[in-house]
């Protein structure tokens, strides 16, 4: 069961410091595309993609698949423009966006050079306007990610 695996990885990352570098170090190196840990990620991204499948038949729905690694290729470009034009600066080794009346800020770029979700979702934002020239963008996530988001479209 794909959920079971996600949600002991999720309990392991919150409990074991360890694991939790581990895990850090292995998405670097995975944005850094590293071969064999593509392959890897290719796998569980396979394993995902059958499950979902099996939903998306059910609902009768089909789209245009866009894991978050769609965008790894436009992190470093929307950084450099985020930070040239003022809008991210560095604080603590890592570039990040400070938002008004927010206590705290979007990492745009953590201090080992690695990239998060926020990066990945302003990326997002920036291909979507840019390439794809939409004009109304709809996201649906449960309500934990508000905050995370209200930050996001903040900066963006």
């Amino acid at each position: 069961d794909l959920q079971e695996l996600y949600r002991s990885a999720k309990k392991r990352f919150d409990e074991d410091e360890e694991f939790k570098k581990r895990s850090r170090e292995a998405v670097k190196t995975l944005q850094e595309e590293d071969p064999e840990s593509i392959e890897l990620w290719k796998k569980i991204c396979d394993a995902s993609r059958r499950e979902f499948q099996e939903i998306y038949k059910r609902l009768n729905v089909s789209l245009e698949e866009r894991g978050e690694s769609y965008y790894n290729p436009l992190l470093p470009k929307v950084t450099e423009m985020l930070e040239a034009d003022g809008i991210a600066k560095v604080s603590d080794g890592a570039l990040c966006v400070f938002v008004d009346n927010v206590e705290i800020p979007l990492m745009i770029r953590k201090s080992d050079g690695g990239y998060g979700y926020a990066s990945t979702d302003m990326a997002a934002i920036y291909q979507r306007i840019n390439e794809e020239k939409a004009d109304w963008i709809i996201y649906v996530t449960d309500v934990g990610q508000k905050t995370h988001f209200d930050l996001v479209f903040k900066s963006a």
